[in-house]
């Protein structure tokens, strides 16, 4: 079935500085979600065509999540 997930954070600037939402800006989220794939594409087979001697191959796959153009705009 379809899942849904949100994270709600908060941000706090400096006291110091009066900052309007036209001075701050778009904020642009980086994130990284390990052993997660947002697109569901799986690896079934995977077949190593050179032989390494030298170094032991492993049966594991990493999936992992990255952000790559997440921007919000304060309005």
């Amino acid at each position: 079935g379809e899942h849904e997930y949100s994270i709600r954070s908060k941000i706090t600037l400096s006291p110091h500085y009066a900052f309007s939402k036209r001075d701050f800006g778009p904020i642009y989220i980086l994130f990284e979600i390990p052993m997660f794939n947002l697109s569901k594409l799986r690896i079934k087979y995977l077949r190593i065509i050179e032989n390494y001697k030298t170094s032991n191959t492993h049966r594991w796959v990493r999936y992992i999540t990255q952000s790559s153009s997440y921007v919000y705009r304060l309005n």
